[in-house]
């Protein structure tokens, strides 16, 4: 063996051990670190049966996790997976988190008030994927919401895109939430048997045949459309329609909201009404086949 041979050998042995060293190293300190922020957020538990460290692709992976948030929010996950998470502010400026094997059981403190209908319609817990994206400008006061998924395997798949302005993170309270300002939004959802749950519950509380409770539906939907259309309100006539498509073949939805300027969250408190709101978010809405989903 050549004396280059050697030494190419001899550090490609070197390296491989300052590798895993180092990523003994990172996954130490960042199990310390982690540990810690939970311990100094009030009413925030979280716990997992393994971490590892993706150091090429900067990346904290946790196994086995179970969460319990201060608002009383409850999940669990095989896996989760935070490649971005902003740790010198006490309400994050920014964060990109994917989780596998996420499961959210259907409780008051994960859905509010919504737990008891979604219960109502045999569902436990939602499951699947999840991802959150967001990023924070306090020079601006804009958050961009980047994405918010849900992707159950069963029932359908959820995400949520968008920006929202007039934010102060540094000192958010939940009366502030009013002064949001709504500058984009973008919700998508693809169905599986979420709306085959919903047919069967609207037929159950009308006593008349799916089909039959469909047809007063669609009635309704063109009504609606024709009242907007004669108030000349696009918007709302375009997503009457829109739904009256989607309930007819549940395939995809999405609702799109362009406003030529930014609207307060307040507004929709100030007595107007759906056609009205719809009008000022400049709401769009498009529709796809249920085929090859």
């Amino acid at each position: 063996m050549s004396g280059l041979t050697k030494f190419l050998a001899s550090f490609a042995i070197f390296a491989t051990i300052c590798f895993f060293g180092l990523k003994w190293y990172v996954n130490s300190e960042v199990d310390k670190e982690l540990t810690r922020t939970v311990a100094e957020t009030p009413g925030l538990a979280l716990s997992y049966s393994d971490l590892s460290v993706d150091i090429t692709n900067h990346a904290v992976i946790l196994e086995g996790v179970d969460a319990l948030f201060p608002s009383g929010q409850h999940l669990q996950a095989d896996s989760v997976r935070i490649s971005a998470f902003d740790r010198d502010n006490p309400i994050p400026h920014y964060a990109t988190i994917s989780a596998k094997g996420l499961t959210i059981p259907a409780t008051p403190q994960n859905f509010g008030e919504w737990a008891g209908y979604i219960k109502s319609l045999g569902i436990e817990a939602l499951s699947g994927t999840g991802a959150l994206d967001y990023a924070f400008a306090p020079e601006t006061g804009i958050l961009k919401l980047k994405e918010l998924s849900l992707d159950d395997p069963k029932l359908g798949s959820l995400s949520l895109t968008g920006a929202l302005d007039n934010i102060n993170l540094a000192g958010f309270r939940p009366e502030q939430s009013f002064a949001l300002g709504i500058r984009t939004a973008v919700l998508h959802f693809r169905n599986r048997e979420f709306m085959r749950l919903i047919g069967s519950d609207w037929s159950r509380k009308t006593g008349m045949s799916e089909a039959v409770t469909l047809s007063h539906i669609n009635a309704e939907l063109d009504g609606l459309a024709a009242y907007a259309e004669t108030q000349g309100n696009e918007p709302a006539r375009e997503f009457m329609l829109g739904l009256k498509r989607f309930l007819n073949d549940p395939g995809t939805l999405t609702m799109s909201a362009n406003p030529a300027e930014s609207v307060p969250v307040l507004y929709f408190f100030m007595g107007r009404d759906m056609f009205e709101n719809l009008d000022l978010l400049n709401v769009h809405v498009e529709t796809g086949p249920a085929d090859g989903i």
